[in-house]
């Protein structure tokens, strides 16, 4: 694994867990302590984390705070493509879809192509995409909500977001999530669980995408339990098989063959 896709992981980890030990690193990353020091150091120089004695710490004044969208579309991104492919798929007779906001659900604008299908979504980069592939029109008809905009994420959050979703009724749900495991499905931000949330009170099914550095994460806020999901679309590695077991073992669909022979930060951008 190259420097600069470790640098990114460790970024990754750091944005749905407070704090990163040498020793967790060390066993994360299959590095030496010493490569693992110099990697905090690196990325404590840009200002992005704290440096303590022992390892790195997300700033305390934002811990919250939003990888921004340009930099998450960016990892893993064969991956995503090929997962948004599947989802495509699966729900390609729906009419009407709640999409929500992320790096992983925007590559579902690439696939969609049926007029006749009605995409609600508070995601500005997936409008984005629509726009390219459709200048003049003829794709399916698109409803962002309102809200405020979050310029890291390019999402509208908030009440009036909500409301707008809660006016709609959807066949199926699409959702991302930044954390998955047994005991439901979690995001770090409170506004972006609530439109999850939202969504899935007002759609029929509702289906998770997430890459598979997803699986086996907790985060801050607990979206909804397994039993909500119909199913997950993900990819299977050495390292999260047993979690996705026991995700399989609640009775939710887990979709999870693999393209690639080795899933990592440099094989799948």
């Amino acid at each position: 694994m190259g420097i600069n896709s470790r640098h990114k992981q460790i970024l990754e980890y750091l944005s749905v867990h407070e704090m990163l030990s040498v020793t967790e690193a060390v066993n994360i990353f299959a590095v030496s302590p010493a490569t693992v020091r110099r990697d905090f150091t690196e990325i404590a120089a840009s200002g992005t984390v704290v440096r303590f004695r022992g390892g790195i710490a997300r700033k305390a004044n934002a811990p919250d705070k939003l990888i921004p969208f340009a930099m998450r579309g960016q990892w893993y991104s064969a991956e995503k493509r090929f997962l948004a492919a599947r989802v495509h798929r699966y729900i390609r007779d729906c009419r009407t879809l709640f999409i929500d906001g992320g790096s992983t659900t925007t590559h579902l604008g690439m696939f969609l192509r049926n007029p006749q299908q009605n995409v609600i979504t508070n995601s500005q980069p997936l409008c984005s995409v629509f726009s390219e592939i459709f200048p003049s029109g003829g794709g399916p008809q698109i409803r962002l909500t309102g809200g405020i905009f979050h310029p890291e994420s390019g999402l509208l959050l908030g009440r009036d977001a909500e409301n707008f979703i809660a006016g709609y009724h959807a066949d199926i749900a699409v959702i991302s999530a930044r954390g998955i495991n047994a005991g439901g499905i979690y995001n770090h931000n409170e506004p972006i669980a609530a439109i999850n949330r939202q969504m899935i009170a007002h759609a029929d099914r509702t289906i998770l995408i997430a890459d598979h550095s997803k699986i086996g994460v907790t985060a801050l806020t607990k979206v909804c339990s397994l039993d909500k999901i119909e199913a997950l679309f993900t990819v299977a590695t050495g390292e999260n098989q047993t979690e996705l077991a026991k995700i399989s073992s609640t009775g939710i669909k887990v979709f999870s063959d693999c393209p690639f022979e080795n899933i990592s930060g440099e094989k799948s951008r």
